[in-house]
């Protein structure tokens, strides 16, 4: 009896078991669950926490330097579209003194009679007369005054070296930024001058059936290295110019073949391996100009050689002693009217009718084309200075960069006769004039 009530007994608690629903277990407080998570925080969690550290760091660098991209190309973008309205004058000087009087010690020599020409040299301008010239470097002081008598006196710079000639002449002089270096007496009229980056000087001369190429170093004293060109069989010189180091020359030639005028480029070289050859004639281009007539032939560089003619542009590869066989051409076929060049970049104003009166073409020294740009400027002179374009003439300027933009024009209260970038100082640039010389700062 006992027994039974005792199985019936496990077996209602069985039944009871099996109908218990378990319930959650009671909400913890916060407390409990910064214990348990305290219980729970191991290294893993840490290198975790340290990873996320990490990119956020990352991230906010990438940010900051795409911010600081975003300004430098803004900033680039704006000063390359801004145009300067107006302009201060930093510093000027008087260009012509009454006779008799003098600036220094040797100034005074252009009197109230004489003309004034400046060529862009070194640091500023070398003006020049035909009573003498004068250095004027960036802040307006004459360094240098060399006298002379000329009936036309020509210039040619390259570098920190000028050779001042007589045109149909005989006296020659060459200067660097510190003064006359030596100074020539040519047998015969004198017709081109050239010079070296490193001041040897080479001036063409002729006679009634030969021009001859004779040869100078710095101190004015002759080398003896001689080339004759006969009129009738090599031809007659256009242009000639010197390579930087003056170890070779390059010369535009007109000569007649079957009955027609054709041109050519001929090569000469003045060091050991031309002593090796006839004449020191290395090489010449004829096929690739014989239709057309090169006025004007330059180094713009040790490496590369440009010529301009009625045709367009050519460059040639001299980075070897013999001139590379191939030439990079640009056919022009509107009318040149004006030229211009750097040591990097290569220029022409062509005639645009359709559009503007004219164009601006830009070539780098490889051939390919830096920027093009119409305009509608009476200009008279054009120049490419450093990282300007300056178009001027005797009353205002227009400043261009190399991307084609307007950057400045105005206009002055004095007769202007050439206009250069003030070398080593931003957004500055020097007017120079018969009477009076200026630096202005646009703003």
């Amino acid at each position: 009896m006992s027994d039974m009530r005792y199985m019936n007994r496990e077996h209602k608690k069985r039944l009871l078991r099996s109908n218990i629903v378990k319930l959650p277990r009671p909400e913890q407080t916060d407390y409990e669950d910064d214990e348990e998570d305290d219980e729970g925080y191991g290294e893993d969690d840490a290198e975790e926490e340290q990873q996320g550290g990490n990119r956020q760091k990352r991230i906010l660098i990438v940010l900051l330097v795409t911010l600081a991209a975003a300004a430098l190309f803004g900033w680039r973008y704006y000063r390359k579209r801004y145009e300067y309205m107006e302009y201060e004058v930093v510093w000027e000087m008087p260009m012509r003194y009454p006779d008799g009087e003098q600036e220094g010690e040797e100034d005074g020599i252009v009197s109230a009679g004489s003309f004034i020409n400046y060529e862009p040299f070194a640091d500023n301008m070398i003006k020049y007369t035909k009573d003498g010239a004068s250095y004027i470097d960036g802040s307006g002081k004459t360094i240098w005054t060399r006298t002379y008598e000329m009936k036309a006196p020509i210039i040619y710079v390259n570098g920190d070296f000028a050779v001042i000639a007589d045109q149909q002449g005989n006296d020659l002089y060459i200067c660097d930024k510190g003064g006359c270096t030596g100074a020539a007496k040519t047998r015969l009229p004198i017709t081109k001058a050239a010079v070296s980056s490193k001041g040897l000087a080479a001036v063409v001369v002729e006679d009634s059936t030969a021009t001859y190429v004779n040869y100078y170093k710095k101190e004015g004293e002759s080398l003896g290295i001689d080339i004759k060109m006969l009129l009738s069989g090599d031809g007659y010189p256009l242009d000639i110019a010197l390579s930087p180091d003056g170890r070779q020359i390059a010369m535009s030639v007109m000569y007649i073949k079957n009955g027609a005028m054709k041109n050519k480029i001929v090569f000469y070289d003045f060091s050991e391996i031309g002593k090796n050859v006839n004449n020191r004639f290395i090489g010449a281009f004829e096929e690739e100009f014989n239709d057309g007539m090169v006025s004007r032939i330059r180094y713009l560089n040790a490496d590369t050689v440009c010529t301009f003619s009625d045709k367009g542009i050519s460059f040639l590869s001299v980075k070897n002693v013999i001139p590379d066989p191939q030439v990079i051409t640009v056919p022009v076929e509107e009318t040149i009217e004006s030229i211009c060049y750097s040591e990097q970049y290569a220029g022409i104003i062509v005639n645009n009718p359709s559009e503007n009166p004219y164009r601006m073409d830009i070539y780098g020294s490889d051939g390919r084309q830096v920027c093009s740009f119409g305009f509608d400027y009476d200009y008279s002179g054009v120049k490419i200075d450093g990282d300007k374009v300056i178009l001027y003439n005797e009353e205002s300027c227009r400043v261009y960069n190399l991307d084609g933009y307007l950057k400045f024009e105005g206009r002055f209260d004095f007769t202007v006769s050439c206009v250069r970038n003030a070398k080593g100082r931003m957004n500055s640039l020097i007017v120079a004039g018969n009477e009076i010389m200026k630096e202005i700062r646009l703003r």
